[in-house]
């Protein structure tokens, strides 16, 4: 990087350290239970919701407990489960279409990173129609109320139920477009243990490493406040405390808890702090 490029970066980062305190940045309320969903469409007089997941959780049967509730509920929704790794424009596209066909309200992402960012960038495609998704990349593009999201993480690794920021993918050239905007942060966060009981051992070692590099990156970086160190030593603690435990006993109820709510503050800790190197290496791979 040369200097004067160098100054650039460290005089940005340098600006938004000091904004922090006044800027929009907003948590989710947390729903301990999948189960407490309707009653927060219903209190918002939300008749009509989105679902966005992806196959494998569709096929799985852990969704089937929200679908019921919301039937329950006379809640009607439409649903999406196209959602691949790294979710492109097309999935974007195709959800958004979706939501506007069926006169959807609100928008709900069940499951890991991937569904929880395609739901957010639905999100961003409904509050700016004529804005596409390249238009957006970037920081605050869309700076206009997003529906009403909900996410349901299914993993404990990737923060983005609590995050500014969603990463969608060019399915033509693979080129990826971060978008960040403090609309794009959920509604409510359902941190509920029980869905994430039937996660294998091997993506419950590899999206806990994920919040753990969440937490180093923010605690070190240059723009880290007090509210972001806390978080982010908060998180680190939960995961040295809790990740073999839910790897070696995936029913353990608390370590699962546990490790959601460090997911949680370890990615409400680098949406405001930024994260470094290891996850601009990882974009690449």
């Amino acid at each position: 990087m040369n200097i004067l490029r160098r100054i650039y970066c460290r005089a940005y980062q340098g600006v938004f350290k000091l904004a922090i305190p006044i800027l929009p940045y907003r948590n989710p309320k947390i729903l301990r239970s999948v189960s407490d969903i309707p009653h927060e469409l219903k209190i918002r007089n939300i008749t009509k919701v989105l679902l966005v997941t992806d196959k494998f959780i569709s096929e799985s049967g852990i969704i089937e407990p929200l679908k019921n509730g919301l039937t329950e509920s006379e809640i009607k929704f439409t649903f999406y489960d196209k959602t691949v790794s790294n979710p492109t424009i097309l999935n974007v596209e195709e959800a958004r279409s979706l939501y506007l066909e069926s006169g959807c309200e609100a928008i709900i992402g069940f499951g890991g990173g991937s569904s929880i960012d395609c739901a957010k960038a639905v999100g961003a495609r409904i509050a700016k129609p004529i804005k596409k998704i390249p238009q957006m990349e970037g920081i605050l593009k869309i700076l206009k109320k997003t529906p009403f999201t909900v996410a349901v993480p299914t993993t404990a690794g990737t923060g983005s139920e609590t995050t500014v920021t969603t990463v969608i993918t060019d399915e033509n050239t693979r080129h990826k477009f971060p978008i960040s905007d403090f609309v794009l942060i959920p509604d409510a966060a359902v941190l509920d243990p029980e869905i994430t009981k039937t996660l294998p051992s091997n993506m419950t070692a590899t999206t806990g490493m994920d919040a753990l590099t969440h937490a180093v990156e923010a605690y070190i970086g240059n723009s880290t406040v007090k509210s972001t160190e806390e978080a982010a030593i908060k998180a680190l603690k939960l995961i040295f405390d809790n990740l073999y435990a839910a790897y070696s006993d995936g029913n353990n109820t608390v370590a699962r808890k546990n490790m959601l709510d460090a997911a949680f503050l370890a990615g409400s800790a680098f949406s405001k702090s930024y994260v470094g190197y290891i996850h601009a290496v990882a974009h690449s791979l």
